[in-house]
């Protein structure tokens, strides 16, 4: 009899912790990478959740990756391997990949600006801006164009092989997820 309870309770914390791992996964918005790179302000600052292949690995720093989207080779994103580093290397070109990060935005062509600005920074060298919408603001009210480029900053990710067959599902090779410092067992 006490076999059966221990067993029932055993069973009872595996669902319930399966119930919280399967809620976080989800918390991240599933995006395409042609929605990232579009319009990336509306998504600045949120963990988003994609797939695509990579297609190139920094061979000269080795901390990030570009990322094709799978249906279109048109759109691309830079991942910023951050604590993944060691992780990934350049066996990985060409393999599907799921990433969840937080996608941030920057302003490519701040120089641009630099001409025609009147420094009130007094002899510093550069341009700080507090976000990006003051980054495109301030380019716009000198009618320059504004580049923004965003980036993904990995939290998490799984290499997917895809299977011999079209019919079969795909199999996860490898997954990895950030853990904090006190949090893990």
């Amino acid at each position: 009899m006490f076999k059966r309870i221990a067993m029932i309770a055993v069973l009872g914390v595996l669902i319930y912790s399966c119930n919280q791992a399967t809620q976080t996964a989800e918390e991240a918005q599933v995006k395409m990478i042609s929605e990232m790179v579009t319009e990336p302000l509306s998504l600045e600052g949120q963990e988003v959740t994609f797939e695509g292949t990579i297609t190139h690995i920094c061979r000269h720093s080795g901390d990030k990756m570009r990322v094709n989207q799978l249906d279109d080779s048109d759109f691309s994103i830079m991942v910023m391997l951050e604590d993944f580093q060691t992780q990934i290397n350049q066996d990985f070109e060409g393999r599907k990949v799921k990433v969840t990060g937080v996608l941030k935005t920057q302003v490519r062509n701040l120089d641009e600006m630099e001409h025609d600005h009147d420094h009130a920074h007094d002899g510093e060298e550069g341009h700080e801006c507090e976000s990006t919408e003051e980054a495109i603001k301030m380019l716009e009210e000198r009618g320059i164009t504004p580049d923004v480029m965003a980036y993904i900053e990995m939290k998490g990710f799984e290499i997917i092989e895809v299977a011999a067959t079209e019919e079969t599902e795909d199999e996860t090779v490898e997954v990895a997820e950030a853990t904090k410092t006190g949090e893990g067992c």
